[in-house]
């Protein structure tokens, strides 16, 4: 019940509660009671902590799976440029330096 109603008050309020509870009780279970309500703060901490990790960790992979996939289209579409310019009889040479594909991946493009 503690625990709970910590929880609901203002953080200004929760250390007023603490104040309170914590003068009405002995020496051991002050002790207790406090290490109680300070396991709550660390257990909220961690939880906030691994949201915030996680929410990073998202963001980090949809930038990554971006990057990724703008890089698959850009490919994909120096492939196609470099089979239209050897249809046209292009060095292949020439073709390498225009879409930055390797030289030798052009010439097997072209046989």
């Amino acid at each position: 019940m503690l625990w709970y109603t910590d929880t609901k008050l203002p953080e200004g309020q929760q250390q007023e509660l603490e104040r309170i509870i914590a003068s009405h009780l002995s020496k051991e279970e002050t002790v207790t009671i406090m290490r109680t309500i300070a396991q709550k703060y660390i257990d909220e901490g961690m939880q906030q902590g691994i949201i915030q990790g996680m929410e990073k960790g998202i963001e980090k992979g949809i930038e990554k799976g971006i990057e990724e996939g703008m890089e698959k289209g850009k490919t994909k579409r120096n492939l196609e440029i470099a089979k239209k310019m050897l249809a046209n009889n292009m060095d292949a040479t020439l073709i390498a330096h225009i879409t930055g594909l390797d030289i030798s991946f052009i010439r097997t493009l072209k046989q």
